[in-house]
């Protein structure tokens, strides 16, 4: 079992994406997977994203409701970062809303064997609600590494 540490931070600008449309399973592994590819096959910077609604009673149960891609940064936004401007929005269809958020960076990528108990042992950990939203988000930091982040939504 992890600890996992976690920060809240407010996002002052939303995180968007566009929906990845062919993906029409609710299998969470077979998704992640297929995120998981894309990115390998991705600039750096690429990320994905995975918003799940949970569901517990005397179980926690996940659905995907949208999947989404954003590809690597331009040198637009590259330059705004940088520079601590506000960063140009592409056209999208899929976000992370405006708002405060708790945010666990995982210490690992979830593999096959870890991933639903991953999201299991952090739902159980910091959710208050027996329905919600959480997001999975997955960033191409480099060549060769992906990190996993989850975004649970704070009320206000």
């Amino acid at each position: 079992m992890n600890n996992f540490n976690s920060i809240n931070l407010t996002l002052n600008q939303p995180i968007v994406y566009n929906k990845e449309k062919e993906i029409q399973t609710q299998d969470i592994f077979d998704v992640y997977q297929y995120l998981i590819k894309k990115l390998d096959n991705s600039g750096v910077a690429a990320e994905s994203c995975i918003n799940f609604q949970y569901e517990t009673t005397d179980s926690i149960d996940f659905f995907i409701r949208e999947v989404g891609y954003a590809p690597t940064p331009t040198q637009e936004v590259i330059d705004a970062v940088q520079q601590g401007d506000t960063i140009p929005l592409m056209e999208h269809d899929m976000e992370i809303q405006i708002g405060l958020y708790k945010i666990i960076q995982l210490p690992f990528l979830p593999d096959k064997n870890n991933l639903y108990s991953t999201l299991m042992q952090i739902t159980c950990s910091n959710l208050t609600t027996s329905t919600g939203n959480l997001f999975l988000r997955l960033i191409k930091e480099n060549s060769i590494v992906i990190l996993a982040q989850v975004l649970i939504p704070l009320e206000k």
